[in-house]
């Protein structure tokens, strides 16, 4: 977790403009976002206030959820995005995928093309995978506020989605966590799309033209530090990063092998974890307006 303070202009009248961030963590990272956003909105913080939701991957499931005003206490007990539609996972493949994401060596834009090659080579979602993920972000209008990214598996280039990209949004989300032995990527006009995290966990430079930048990386812990200072080069305001403890890095470990049995606990570590991001944004002077 790390703060960078900077003095930035403000927009006229000196509104300070915050995005929120929500990096990829499977569902795992998924669970823990949504238990840290509960808590934040039982305390009166409010993530969805921000000006802009970027969401990769989990990220883009919690930003939906969020966005589109779900009641997030609500999934303190549930078993994950599209549990009961979600296809059998295929460790050979997963196991492909992880070594090119965490491959040090390889650029960034092969990465992309290279985990794009193995998921066409792959059966596109159908619609019962799709389905349930409607239910889940809360229907089908698109808050203006909420980017999406995906990956075009062909040739690897990154896409920001919002809600002028002709996408209904509950496609968007299963494609920005599709990634290859996981989950089937999504055909949208003909071209398949991947999972947005197979880029960057984050994806936050998206977010850099913001005053206040909050990042949560439920994957800080495994990745490099550098490639999200790479990312927030440009950027002058203030920056909130903030990932799981040894508490929550300890769920991870435990369900490698059974990820959807991790979704309570998981959850639990995200409420409990609030405190420590509420102080933070309190210093970083997040105050959440009323709409």
């Amino acid at each position: 977790m790390a703060r960078m303070d900077s003095g930035r202009d403000r927009k006229p009248g000196g509104t300070v403009r915050r995005a929120v961030v929500l990096g990829g963590g499977g569902i795992p990272g998924t669970a823990w976002m949504t238990g840290l956003a509960a808590e934040l909105r039982r305390r009166g913080i409010d993530l969805s206030s921000a000006d802009s939701i970027v969401g990769t991957s989990a990220g883009a499931v919690v930003g939906a959820a969020l966005a589109t005003g779900r009641d997030l206490e609500s999934f303190a007990d549930h078993q994950g995005p599209g549990a009961d539609a979600r296809p059998a996972p295929k460790p050979e493949l997963l196991a492909s995928v992880f070594s090119l994401l965490f491959d040090p060596s390889l650029d960034r834009n092969v990465v992309r093309r290279k985990v794009g090659q193995l998921a066409m080579a792959e059966d596109p979602a159908q619609s019962r995978h799709l389905e349930p993920m409607e239910r889940l972000v809360g229907g089908s209008v698109w808050p203006d506020r909420l980017r999406v990214v995906v990956v075009e598996a062909e040739s690897g280039e990154r896409q920001i989605w919002t809600s002028g990209s002709g996408v209904p949004l509950a496609t968007a989300v299963s494609a920005s966590h599709a990634l290859p032995g996981a989950f089937p990527p999504v055909v949208v006009d003909g071209r398949y799309y991947i999972d947005g995290g197979v880029g960057s966990a984050t994806n936050a430079d998206v977010a850099a033209d913001a005053d206040v930048v909050v990042i949560i990386e439920p994957l800080a812990h495994m990745v490099s530090r550098d490639r999200l200072h790479s990312e927030l080069a440009h950027t002058s305001g203030t920056v909130v990063r903030f990932g799981p403890d040894a508490a929550m890095i300890d769920v991870f470990r435990t369900y490698a092998t059974n990820p959807l049995a991790s979704w309570p606990e998981a959850f639990r570590q995200g409420v409990r974890q609030a405190d420590s991001l509420a102080r933070q944004l309190d210093d970083a002077g997040w105050a959440t307006p009323k709409r």
